[in-house]
């Protein structure tokens, strides 16, 4: 009777917009930090159902869709030999079962006010991460160009203040916040405006061409569809002015001028492109050996590993390279069946999207399907946290909290 009572007197509502300004700090927390988020989140998700158990409804169909990653890759322990890596693998990929079982757990309004506070203090709290990586290059010297950037790009991902990230996973989170202020930010256009400059500032120095194409891509439908000409001319002219400026610098420049010289890609192990060209066709290789089957999520690594050895590429076999491509990686663990899953349930969610005239759902969850093309983003804890976060968002709140009618 006291837990009950207890329970009772909690307040959902006061305890909200903390649980959400927490999660929304994601960005900034140190690497083993970040998981703590899921698990705060899913404590306000249960202390929610038990409060609010009458008018609860799980939508086990949306939690089962969204999960398909984690089944495929749980069904995959079967046929893997390592299972104690398996397993830690598997467990890794938990957010994306217990997030959107989360959300299913809380109200409509609940969920309204998540979502609002969440998406204002990641803004902000990815905005300081970009002004903290400019105050970093300038400690190291970048500016006083004692190192290039490609030192520096070493220091941010290993040494970086302790928050260890690397810059492919912050020029994601610095691209979900830039949506987040073309899709609704703050009140006040002058603060969205400043907030925007650095944080695109920030994507560019970082230059990760398979993020920086798909952002440029998805967020020039997003704005076609808004019809706000002169926010449209706005940002277009602040984003070309500081891609030409980008590009005046000479690593930035040569990233992207790579993509379109042949030898910086074909076979070449020089160059970030080159590498990615190597990896897909490797990875594809020994998923064709399996005969489509795929090596089971505990061993997959380290036949991708052997395949490279014995191929040549010595280097990216003992750095345990992954494939570089989220669709052909988990071809590597679950076969031609796992991928076909994963792209049914993506193409489910897609479907709801456009059913719903949620076009801004059907933006977000193409940004990652492209920047999936480039990076195995599921392949590390951060990448599945905030594509969890982010997707549900949309998923159960359809065209971004402005119609709860839609809710799936």
């Amino acid at each position: 009777m006291r837990v009950k009572t207890k329970i009772n007197d909690f307040s959902i509502e006061k305890a909200v917009p903390y649980v959400a300004f927490f999660c929304g700090l994601f960005v900034l927390l140190p690497f083993k930090v970040k998981p703590i988020t899921v698990m705060v989140f899913f404590l306000l998700c249960l202390f929610s159902i038990f409060k609010y158990r009458i008018s609860a409804k799980i939508k086990m169909k949306t939690v089962f869709m969204f999960s398909i990653f984690f089944i495929v890759y749980a069904l995959s322990l079967f046929f893997s030999e390592n299972i104690q890596k398996g397993f830690a693998i598997l467990v890794r990929s938990i957010p994306i079962l217990i997030i959107p079982l989360g959300y299913s757990f809380l109200t409509c309004e609940t969920k309204v006010k998540f979502n609002q506070v969440f998406r204002k203090t990641f803004i902000i709290a990815a905005s300081i991460y970009s002004i903290l990586i400019f105050i970093y290059l300038f400690q190291l010297g970048y500016f006083s160009q004692k190192h290039d950037l490609y030192y520096c790009y070493s220091y941010i991902t290993f040494e970086f203040w302790g928050m260890n990230e690397h810059p492919i996973y912050i020029s994601i989170f610095f691209s979900v916040a830039l949506f987040f202020i073309l899709m609704e930010g703050f009140k006040n256009k002058i603060f969205n405006f400043i907030l925007f400059l650095v944080l695109i500032s920030g994507l560019l120095i970082l230059a990760r061409k398979g993020v920086v194409v798909s952002f440029c891509i998805l967020s020039g439908i997003l704005l076609f569809l808004k019809r706000d000409k002169k926010q449209i001319a706005k940002l277009v002219f602040v984003f070309i002015s500081l891609m030409v400026l980008s590009l005046s610098i000479a690593e930035i420049r040569n990233r992207f001028l790579e993509i379109f010289d042949t030898s910086s890609i074909v076979n070449n192990k020089e160059t970030s492109s080159g590498i990615r060209y190597i990896l897909w066709n490797t990875s594809a290789k020994v998923i064709q050996i399996s005969d489509y089957l795929g090596y089971g999520i505990g061993d997959a690594q380290a036949v991708l590993s052997t395949q490279l050895a014995a191929d040549g590429y010595t280097v990216l076999s003992e750095e345990n390279y992954n494939a570089h491509n989220q669709f052909l990686q988990i071809g590597l663990a679950t076969g031609i069946v796992g991928i076909c899953l994963y792209l049914f349930s993506l193409l489910y969610f897609i479907r709801i999207f456009i059913k719903r005239k949620n076009a801004e759902g059907v933006v977000f969850l193409l940004f990652f399907i492209f920047v999936f093309l480039f990076e195995s983003v599921l392949e590390r804890q951060n990448g599945i946290i905030i594509y969890s976060f982010t997707n549900c968002m949309f998923i159960y709140a359809s065209e971004f909290d402005k119609n709860l009618k839609n809710e799936i």
